[in-house]
């Protein structure tokens, strides 16, 4: 029978886990996990449960131009935060196609990181963030970026007696934008057949690519990775339809798939070329308008 643990601070929660730390299963809402023990995928000898230490793992606070998110946060919490409208925007593009009502309303952002799988949709976001995980422990803590963060499918960076403690990222600037878009075979609960976020920076007038990072769910294998060949060919371009459709051809080489019972390697390639465009073009009017209107 698997033990359960619920610490009443994350202290106690780091003592829990300093000694035994493999044999124990992290959980925060359990959207993701529970289903999976309740299918026998995982058994856990014992399960960590912090959904009683909102308090000081439940927070969204900004620090100068640095905004730092704590591990319990909700999907729901994040649209609905003023803070996620305008540059940020990927975000509430992607918790509007994230699972259903119930899912927004539980899932956790160190949840979704922990998941560590291709069909996670806050990962590439933060990934084009570059931002990065504060693992915390007894011994104090320790930092990750989210780029280096999964490992394998269905494992992170996280040492046994670490708990995922907050996220933090810089805000993008005026000249930035973020935008998300994923694929699959429905409107909503969607298992994404792929999915893409970028950060994308004009440069001061306006005309050229200054900056720009693409992450995707799969670049090379099952996990979430740059694109950093795209991203080399795309910086200091002019957004036009040639470089556009030239950008597509490197992402079509970069990305090296595998097909499966979900959709053919060759599908998911040209659904890649087709959100990389959209995604470019969404970036570029928005930064554009934004400038436009003051806004």
């Amino acid at each position: 029978m698997t033990e359960v643990l619920m610490p009443n601070t994350l202290a106690e929660a780091l003592s829990m886990i300093s000694k035994d730390g493999h044999d124990v299963l992290i959980l925060g809402s359990g959207s993701d996990v529970i289903p999976r023990i309740r299918e026998r995928e995982i058994e856990p000898k014992k399960v960590l449960d912090l959904s009683g230490l909102g308090s000081e793992l439940n927070y969204i606070r900004t620090e100068g131009k640095v905004i730092r998110i704590g591990a319990l946060v909700t999907v729901r919490q994040i649209i609905d935060n003023e803070l996620f409208k305008g540059r940020l925007d990927a975000f509430l593009q992607a918790g509007r196609m994230f699972g259903g009502p119930q899912i927004r309303n539980m899932a956790t952002v160190g949840g979704n990181l922990g998941a560590a799988s291709s069909s996670e949709d806050l990962i590439p976001i933060f990934i084009a963030l570059d931002a990065r995980v504060k693992m915390a422990s007894i011994d104090g803590d320790r930092l990750v970026p989210v780029s280096k963060l999964v490992v394998a499918k269905r494992q992170i960076d996280r040492r046994p007696n670490e708990i995922i403690r907050e996220i933090y990222f810089e805000m993008p600037d005026e000249s930035s934008w973020t935008a998300f878009f994923k694929a699959g075979r429905r409107n909503s609960l969607i298992i994404d057949l792929i999915n893409m976020a970028m950060y994308l920076k004009l440069n001061i007038d306006g005309t050229k690519i200054e900056d720009i990072r693409i992450a995707l769910n799969r670049v090379r294998g099952k996990t979430p990775e740059r694109a950093y060949k795209t991203e080399e060919y795309l910086r200091g371009k002019r957004i036009e339809n040639e470089t556009i459709a030239r950008a597509q051809e490197v992402l079509d080489s970069e990305v090296q798939l595998s097909s499966d019972f979900r959709a053919s390697a060759e599908y998911r390639k040209s659904l890649d070329k087709v959100i990389l465009a959209r995604l470019i073009n969404n970036c570029r009017d928005r930064i554009v308008e934004g400038r436009r209107t003051g806004n």
